[in-house]
């Protein structure tokens, strides 16, 4: 008599960030499923997600708040950077990071590392409290007074290539979890249909930026 054999459809999937939302899950069982995870892991899960999915994300995570605090805790030291893994939309260079950090009068800014730094600018923003969400403004540059001796030095965000990338954007914010944030790029109060995801590093595995540019 032959046995019976369990085929593949039968086997238990791995469960991701992805397959998650794809199966319709809420933000309650968003957070649960990435607040379970060890950072490493959150972070390369949430730079997994690929973009078409990124706007269902963020129409999902409408009206969980997301707070300044919750990109620099309460606690940090002036000054001391937090980053953030993030993945976006786009075709190419779809891997970055922003990194941010509170200034001594208590604002929250911040600017973006990527390979195309040197070409596009850091990009340097301030975040701003949107309702239930968070913008980060790059309309708005902070004083160079108030940035980390070790992030590059501010550059105006209409200038060169960054004209065409940072110019009068902004990124409204929504909180997936703990340390997972999505966003939505905005340019004069209009979307321009790009979505990327964050991921909040741990601190023993941030990387050092590189020194100051002159």
């Amino acid at each position: 008599m032959s046995q019976a054999v369990t085929t593949s459809s039968e086997e238990t999937q791995p469960q991701t960030l992805a397959a998650l939302i794809s199966a319709g899950a809420d933000v309650a069982a968003l957070a649960a499923y990435l607040d379970g995870l060890d950072p490493e892991a959150r972070v390369r899960d949430a730079q997994s997600v690929p973009g078409k999915l990124m706007p269902a994300l963020y129409e999902r995570c409408e009206g969980a708040t997301l707070t300044l605090k919750d990109m620099v805790p309460e606690g940090t030291p002036v000054g001391q950077q937090v980053i953030f893994a993030g993945r976006n939309d786009l075709l190419m260079f779809r891997l970055f990071e922003k990194r941010f950090a509170r200034t001594q009068d208590g604002a929250v800014i911040g600017y973006n590392e990527q390979t195309m730094r040197a070409f596009t600018g850091p990009g340097f923003f301030t975040v701003l409290p949107a309702g239930d969400e968070i913008v980060i403004d790059y309309t708005k540059l902070p004083d160079p007074k108030d940035v980390p001796e070790i992030w590059p030095a501010v550059k105006p965000n209409a200038r060169g290539l960054s004209h065409f990338v940072y110019k009068d954007m902004q990124d409204y914010c929504r909180r997936v979890s703990r340390d997972v944030v999505i966003g939505h790029a905005t340019k004069h109060g209009e979307s321009i249909g790009h979505y990327f995801i964050l991921a909040r590093r741990p601190p023993e595995a941030t990387p050092e930026p590189e020194a100051k540019e002159g």
